[in-house]
C-alpha cells in the first residue's frame, strides 16, 4: 500500500466538528472526571502532575491535594508563577480507517486556563478534603464509616485552589454499533 495523506487535514477543532458549544458539558465532565492533569511553569519549563481533583461546581474552582512537597508544591507555595492549566480526558473505543492518517480514537476533554494558588484557612482546607471524600467515597460516611479528618492530616495537606478564567472541551464518538470500532485490550494476545 502506498503512503497518501490527504490534503485537506486540519487540526482546527470547530473545523472537525468536535468542540463543545455547550456552557453545561464541561461542569458535568469534570464530576464524572477522576484524575487530571495539572500544568504549571518552572523555569520557562512546563511541569505536569496527575492528580485526584475536585470541581465545585458552586466556586467555578478546581480543588487539589497533595503532600506539603514536592516540585508543585514549591512552585505554587513561591507564588513566583500564579498561572496554571488543568486538563482531564476520557479514551473510548479505536476508529479504523483506510488512511492511518485518518485513524482516530474517541474521546472527550477539557482544558481549563486559571490561576492557582495554596490554601492556608484549616477550614477551608477541611471543606475541600470533605468534597474529596464526598466525590470519592460516596458510599461511606464520616464518623460511622471513617473518622472525621484529624487537624494533623489537614496541617500536613497541602490544597490547592485554581480558580478557572478560561476552558473549553471537545469529544468525538461514534455509534456503538460502529463497524471496526475496538477496544485496544480486545486485540491483545493472552
Amino acid at each position: 500500500m502506498t503512503e497518501n495523506t490527504p490534503k485537506n487535514v486540519t487540526d482546527s477543532i470547530r473545523y472537525q466538528g468536535k468542540a463543545i458549544d455547550d456552557p453545561a458539558w464541561i461542569p458535568e465532565f469534570l464530576a464524572n472526571q477522576e484524575t487530571g492533569v495539572l500544568g504549571l511553569i518552572d523555569d520557562d519549563i512546563p511541569h505536569l502532575v496527575t492528580q485526584l481533583f475536585v470541581y465545585n461546581r458552586n466556586e467555578g474552582v478546581i480543588y487539589l491535594h497533595g503532600a506539603q512537597a514536592g516540585r508543585a508544591h514549591d512552585l505554587v507555595k513561591s507564588g513566583d508563577q500564579p498561572r496554571a492549566s488543568f486538563t482531564t480526558s476520557e479514551k473510548g473505543r479505536y476508529i479504523p480507517a483506510d488512511e492511518p492518517v485518518n485513524f482516530t480514537i474517541e474521546y472527550s476533554s477539557m482544558v481549563a486556563y486559571g490561576t492557582i494558588e495554596l490554601l492556608a484557612d484549616r477550614e477551608e482546607k477541611r471543606a475541600v478534603l470533605e468534597q474529596f471524600m464526598e466525590k470519592f467515597a460516596p458510599q461511606l460516611t464520616e464518623g460511622e464509616d471513617y473518622a472525621r479528618i484529624a487537624q494533623e492530616s489537614i496541617d500536613r495537606t497541602a490544597v490547592y485552589r485554581l480558580d478557572v478564567e478560561s476552558w473549553s472541551g471537545k469529544e468525538g464518538w461514534k455509534d456503538p454499533d460502529y463497524p471496526g470500532a475496538y477496544s485496544l485490550d480486545a486485540t491483545r494476545q493472552p
